[in-house]
């Protein structure tokens, strides 16, 4: 045999696309997951920010007893919420990038199904 066999043109790309489509498939997944995290603490940040609102109040109001105390549970609620704040703009980040990567998967994929498409 003067050449070597090579698989079809159509088994190549179904292969490439099976990948791919494992891979998106992951991506997914992941982003539902992060998509729940969110939701999950952006209800905590929004359950403390309130917390931390009445605690602000009832000290400007001299309504507690113990303002060092009440002042130390401000700062620490302030310093929870500055991380989470944080964590928000990362968890952000993390879903525009897999968003992107997923994005980028399909329009391979895509382009994979019209090169097969076009024959030999």
């Amino acid at each position: 045999m003067l050449f070597p066999r090579f698989r079809s043109k159509e088994r190549d790309v179904r292969s490439d696309v099976e990948r791919l489509t494992t891979i998106q498939n992951s991506i997914s997944k992941v982003i539902g997951e992060i998509e729940q995290e969110l939701i999950g603490l952006t209800a905590r940040i929004e359950d403390a920010r309130s917390r931390a609102a009445f605690l602000y109040g009832d000290m400007i109001e001299g309504e507690t007893d113990d303002s060092a105390r009440d002042a130390a549970i401000l700062a620490d609620a302030e310093r929870i919420l500055v991380r989470g704040d944080r964590r928000v703009e990362e968890i952000h980040h993390n879903l525009s990038f897999l968003t992107d990567m997923r994005r980028r998967l399909t329009t391979e994929a895509d382009r994979l199904r019209a090169y097969v498409a076009e024959g030999e």
